[in-house]
């Protein structure tokens, strides 16, 4: 029986559980408050033709009541709470294989649980896409010596040997990766697979290779995030040699410093058993995918239209609650100081949380929203 692979878990990757909460409106707690001033006195009487006094429109303070009933007319507002949508961020993973002669075990070994990774991250909630870079199977070579890689459903679209592209799940680029090219690969295809990373997820790269890589760790992270500032934030992960061993071309030095730069995993290679390490991969993607710092606005009730200027949020973070204040814009927001903003002032579709909210939201295992609505007008008839 061999040994398990040694796994390096660097820092960074230790999050709780993940919570995923469905998008809903509460049934709604109103209170017809007919408009007037902030002491809740009703309209004056223009009955008489006298001009009202200059006052609020709408009242933005309105306090949820026992009364369950639904406002109905003009000049009336309701509160009510609507449940944020709090999701983990989607992941998109480029797996980069190295097409050696060598490599015919560590080719094989991918093929055989690149399905069960990929599923495991999908059973956690996580939004997954995934991009495989390395040779199809050479239909010509013994596969002894074939070192081509092609994935079957369901991941894959069931075309193999030939074609296994399963999009937008799943793209496979044809791309020969030599021993010491899987880095230099990622940067100078960047233009054919861009298309398929998304702004809003967290990337993941995952390079098997029994080799070094020829361009340094500093140089690819440099040059990585340079090419698209959603990049920043990657973790790098691999299944690379740790030691000279037999099945080695040669310590992956590289590559551990990028796993090390980034927060990644690193399975060894020279252990050759390779589920164990694709599952410890598949809980790192898992965890290393924060939660989203975004949500979108509530739907008003029926027949309303929400007040943007009355909208607050409470966060509850691992159990501890708070009301981030709203600020007018991304410029306003200040380092260390919660906060929240409306993607658009004039006509919000997103509240968009400040960087230390964000930061926040991220690390908590677990995280619920409240989005309270303080006054829905009721359009005039």
């Amino acid at each position: 029986m061999r040994d398990l692979p040694a796994i390096l878990l660097h820092a960074g990757l230790g999050l709780g559980p993940l919570l995923a909460c469905q998008t809903e409106v509460r049934s709604a707690e109103v209170a017809e408050i007919p408009v007037g001033d902030s002491t809740g006195a009703a309209a004056p009487d223009t009955s008489s033709g006298a001009p009202a006094d200059d006052g609020p429109e709408v009242r933005f303070d309105v306090p949820p009541s026992d009364d369950s009933s639904t406002a109905a007319g003009d000049g009336t507002c309701a509160s009510f709470t609507a449940m944020g949508e709090v999701v983990s961020k989607p992941a998109d993973i480029i797996v980069v294989v190295d097409n050696s002669p060598s490599m015919v075990d560590e080719t094989n070994a991918v093929q055989a649980n690149l399905n069960a990774f990929s599923q495991q991250i999908i059973d956690a909630g996580i939004d997954t896409r995934v991009l495989l870079m390395t040779a199809y199977p050479n239909p010509d070579a013994a596969p002894s010596i074939d070192t081509g890689v092609c994935i079957d459903p369901p991941l894959g679209g069931g075309g193999c040997p030939l074609e296994d592209d399963n999009q937008p799940y799943f793209a496979h680029m044809q791309q020969i990766i030599g021993s010491e090219h899987a880095l230099a690969k990622i940067l100078s295809t960047h233009d054919n697979w861009a298309p398929m990373m998304r702004t809003n997820s967290v990337k993941h790269i995952i390079v098997v290779s029994d080799d070094d890589s020829y361009v340094s760790a500093a140089d690819f992270h440099a040059q990585f995030v340079a090419l698209d500032p959603t990049y920043a934030g990657y973790f790098f992960h691999g299944i690379v040699s740790m030691t000279d061993c037999p099945a080695s071309g040669a310590i992956g030095a590289q590559y551990l410093a990028l796993a090390e730069m980034t927060g990644g995993v690193i399975g060894d290679l020279c252990q050759q058993e390779f589920q164990p390490t694709f599952d410890v991969l598949s809980t790192a993607v898992t965890e290393g995918t924060a939660l989203a710092c975004a949500w979108a606005m509530p739907e008003a009730p029926e027949g309303k239209v929400i007040d943007p200027t009355s909208i607050e949020i409470v966060l509850e973070l691992d159990g501890v609650t708070s009301s981030p204040p709203r600020v007018e814009g991304p410029e306003a927001c200040v380092d260390g100081q919660a906060g929240w903003y409306f993607d658009d002032p004039e006509a919000p579709t997103t509240l968009v949380s400040c960087p230390a909210t964000c930061a926040a939201v991220s690390a908590a295992g677990v995280a619920e929203l409240d989005i309270d609505v303080g006054c829905a007008m009721v359009p005039a008839g």
